[in-house]
């Protein structure tokens, strides 16, 4: 027994130099050089140290053959911006589907924060960016090409601003019908999205509350449901409040017969407006209207239920102003919160004029039809 140990334990001190050897040849493979070297020049771009990194970066391109890469081709693009670099940065935009698809059989670098970390501080000093492209004095193709490139990748992404970056491109392909960014600018840059119809819909329900001014009926407290039709900046609306009131006054049923002051009656304010939005971006759609509607108020006598109800309809005139926070989550995409304030104005009889003011705060959402365009 003793004799096997001191035989193994030879021969692990005799094995233990090539384990060294082989452990060393591990910390040199071209893989770990590339990830070391990506770190290293992650650490210096974050201390703004641009001739080191310039530095790096060609020591990571001499890595790279037919096997390994050392960067993805956007990382490229980003680093050479940042380095001034515009000689060799359209050297690497003039490629093809050749160029691309070969680096489907390579070795890509290890997920980390490089990508990440250069997209955040090119958004945020974009200026210097652009400051270096407009010092480079580049030919009018060069700048133009490139100035479009920073618009395409620092804004964020949206239907909107893909279709501007698109409207763009078409431009330069036609100013420049042979230009050696063709591949890039066609199949990189220009892409898809989706443009929104003119025509939409939507709906809200929503709790309200309001008052009322004369001898009509004062709201409390109640519910509605609104239904909306876009058209461009244009809102129809249409909905209903039901609402508990109060009369404010004795009322007249029938026969004499009285419904006194302070009954709790049945209160429906039907409305029909249409509005034109003054404000409608990615956070807000604010819309004034004008429109008709109605208010029919109902009850029975509480100490003679068997007379008529109080049954009477009154015809208004609305105005009204509403304001959609739009939400950007998953899940309630184009949906919001609705904050509506209508007043409606009717005439009592008698010469009396009254007014109906209505507050509500709902939740819903609204959508348009969409079609793609490449």
């Amino acid at each position: 027994m003793k004799r096997k140990i001191v035989i193994l334990t030879l021969l692990l001190i005799t094995m233990m130099p090539a384990f060294a050897q082989i452990e060393n040849e591990m910390q040199q493979t071209k893989k770990v050089k590339i990830e070391n070297g990506r770190a290293y020049l992650l650490e210096k771009f974050l201390e703004r140290d641009y001739e080191k990194v310039k530095e790096i970066k060609d020591y990571l391109k001499g890595l790279e053959d037919d096997n390994y890469c050392a960067f993805y081709p956007w990382e490229l693009w980003q680093l050479l911006y940042w380095t001034s670099e515009f000689d060799a940065l359209s050297v690497e935009f003039s490629v093809d589907s050749t160029d691309f698809h070969a680096l489907d059989n390579k070795v890509m670098p290890t997920k980390d924060q490089l990508n990440q970390q250069l997209y955040i501080h090119s958004v945020d000093d974009e200026h210097i960016l652009r400051s270096n492209l407009q010092n480079a004095q580049l030919s009018a193709e060069d700048n133009e090409f490139f100035s479009i490139f920073l618009d395409w990748n620092l804004k964020p992404i949206s239907n909107e601003n893909q279709k501007v970056v698109n409207e763009e491109l078409d431009k330069f392909l036609a100013k420049y019908p042979n230009t050696r960014y063709e591949w890039v600018a066609k199949n990189i840059i220009h892409m898809s999205y989706y443009e929104e119809s003119d025509w939409g819909y939507g709906a809200y329900f929503d709790l309200c509350t309001g008052f009322s001014t004369g001898s009509m009926s004062r709201p409390v407290i109640g519910i509605g449901l609104c239904f909306d039709i876009y058209y461009k900046r244009l809102t129809m609306y249409m909905g209903y409040d039901l609402v508990g009131a109060k009369t404010t006054i004795d009322r007249m049923i029938s026969d004499g017969e009285l419904c006194p002051k302070g009954t709790n009656v049945t209160w429906i304010s039907l409305y029909a407006s249409l509005g034109y939005a003054i404000i409608d971006n990615n956070s807000i759609r604010l819309t004034p209207s004008l429109g008709v509607g109605g208010i029919s108020e109902s009850c029975k006598n509480q100490q003679h239920p068997e007379y008529e109800k109080l049954d009477k309809w009154y015809f208004t005139y609305d105005g009204s102003l509403t304001l959609d926070v739009k939400f950007h989550r998953p899940l309630l995409e184009g949906g919001g919160i609705r904050i509506r304030y209508n007043m409606g104005v009717c005439n009592m009889g008698n010469n009396e004029i009254s007014t109906m003011h209505m507050i509500s705060i709902g939740i819903g959402g609204g959508a348009r039809s969409t079609k793609k365009v490449n």
